[in-house]
């Protein structure tokens, strides 16, 4: 009888224990998030993780110097017309040099942008006096005080929680990072992204840039629909990128990393980098090229421009004399015998002829090739490689062109992919390519070369370096 009441004893102990330690964890929740996080909220805290792009700007002082001559052009690319009313505001705290992230998300008008800063609560006093705002003059949103200031530029919103100060002029994504402050969850609950900004936060003296895919669909507004698809390729490889920032008056150089989507990028790890399509084989007027190096085959699509900007596509592939990647003949008395039925040395494409696939462009539409040194030169015509050879005839190789070799300066010595856009002035072959949205634009009409190559990539992230020129 004693043991069971000892037993019934036990078992009452254990079950209040149990209790108490739920209630103590529920206690502990809540003075965490109500005390503890919101004195070491971080930025990224009070981003939505609806964001297409997120800038950490670790310099401010450098990044609106730098980022002034380019407005016009990221105005465009990241709704930074609002900046000005950003730092009319950012201009009102007391002197400091203060960490900020300006993330932009989805929009109906395209895209919206939210200003993120740390400030201590006496700076945001001085703030509101310093701005001529009442402090009793807001509304309420979530028990947090939501208040508005116009300025010459915009009207703005902004709210002071967990000790940042978060500005937008649109007042619904306001609320948004407000919401976010609250939920436990945020962007760097992703593994993907929070393997990048890990990275970033080893190099904090650097600018970042943060791109997610979804940006992709931002920019193929600006473009005809044929190359917003291609645009939707692009996107499939990666989740998120993270880049270092770098400008001068006319250009802008993003280095970084991007991670890997569904082992697209990852097929490539083990793919040397030591041979290559030359580059003394590509015509001077090439407008655009992608190299691609394969574990079978090294490849690039080109396009040099024709008449009434007609675009003429080509394809090279590297000629392994002793066959271990793609081969257009069968035997070497074959290739004697073309050489004698077309001694221009333009050679139809028959049923014996192997014509190389396994890249995002279609190959189908080649009808002829020729041979320069040790590649093959894929064509839609022999007009097509008339045209070729004469632009090599005239002007040589487009390792003579000056454009030419101001991307290759900003990129890394090998690649695994190389994609280079030329929009030379006396040609301008982008203008074919734009909608009628991105013919308004300012880096539709004056950007001179685009540029992303692939250098390296690992078990967990792709190197990548992205190169922009635009007119002086």
């Amino acid at each position: 009888m004693k043991e069971e009441y000892n037993n019934e004893r036990h078992r009452g102990l254990i079950t209040i224990l149990s209790i108490i330690a739920v209630l103590l964890i529920g206690v502990g929740i809540f003075f965490y998030y109500s005390f503890f996080r919101q004195t070491k909220s971080e930025l990224i805290e009070a981003v939505p993780t609806d964001a297409l792009f997120l800038y950490e700007v670790n310099d401010n002082t450098s990044f609106s110097k730098d980022i002034t001559p380019l407005l016009p052009y990221f105005n465009e690319l990241f709704a930074m017309e609002v900046l000005p009313a950003f730092e009319t505001v950012h201009n009102a705290l007391p002197a400091n040099q203060y960490d900020i992230t300006i993330s932009g998300h989805p929009h109906e008008s395209g895209c919206a942008l939210l200003f993120n800063t740390h400030i201590e609560k006496s700076d945001f006093k001085r703030l509101l006096k310093a701005l001529s705002i009442d402090p009793a003059n807001f509304d309420k949103f979530e028990q947090q005080k939501v208040y508005t200031y116009g300025t010459n530029f915009q009207k703005l919103y902004f709210v002071f929680f967990n000790h940042i100060l978060s500005i937008s002029t649109n007042k619904d994504l306001l609320k948004k990072a407000v919401i976010q402050h609250l939920h436990p969850k945020n962007l760097l609950s992703g593994a993907e992204f929070k393997q990048l900004y890990d990275i970033a936060e080893k190099n904090k003296k650097q600018n970042w840039l943060f791109v997610n895919n979804t940006y992709w669909d931002v920019l193929g507004e600006y473009f005809t629909p044929d190359v917003a698809s291609k645009l939707q390729r692009i996107k499939s490889l990666s989740n998120w990128a993270a880049f270092q920032i770098r400008f001068s008056p006319n250009e802008i150089l993003l280095s970084g990393y991007a991670t890997l989507k569904d082992g697209k990028l990852g097929q490539l790890t083990k793919v040397k980098t030591d041979c290559d399509i030359p580059d003394n084989i590509m015509p001077y007027h090439t407008c655009w090229y992608h190299k691609l190096e394969l574990p079978e085959h090294d490849i690039c699509h080109l396009a040099i421009p024709g008449d009434s900007s007609k675009l003429y596509p080509f394809m090279l592939v590297r000629r392994d004399t002793l066959g271990h990647t793609f081969s257009p003949f069968i035997n070497e008395p074959y290739a004697e015998s073309m050489k004698l039925t077309y001694p221009n040395g333009i050679f139809p494409i028959t049923d014996s002829i192997i014509v190389p696939k396994g890249s995002m462009f279609d190959t189908s539409h080649y009808t002829h090739f020729a041979v320069r040194g040790n590649s093959y030169v894929y064509a839609t015509s022999p007009e097509a490689i008339a045209a070729f050879n004469r632009d090599f005839a005239a002007n040589g190789a487009i390792n003579e062109n000056r454009y030419y070799k101001f991307s290759k300066s900003n990129t890394a010595t090998n690649n695994l992919l190389e994609y280079t856009y030329f929009n030379a002035q006396d040609k301008k072959p982008l203008s074919a390519k734009l909608s009628e949205k991105g013919k308004r634009t300012n880096f539709g009409n004056n950007l001179l070369i685009f540029s992303l190559s692939v250098s390296d990539i690992s078990d967990e992230y792709a190197s990548v370096n992205i190169y922009l020129n635009f007119v002086k």
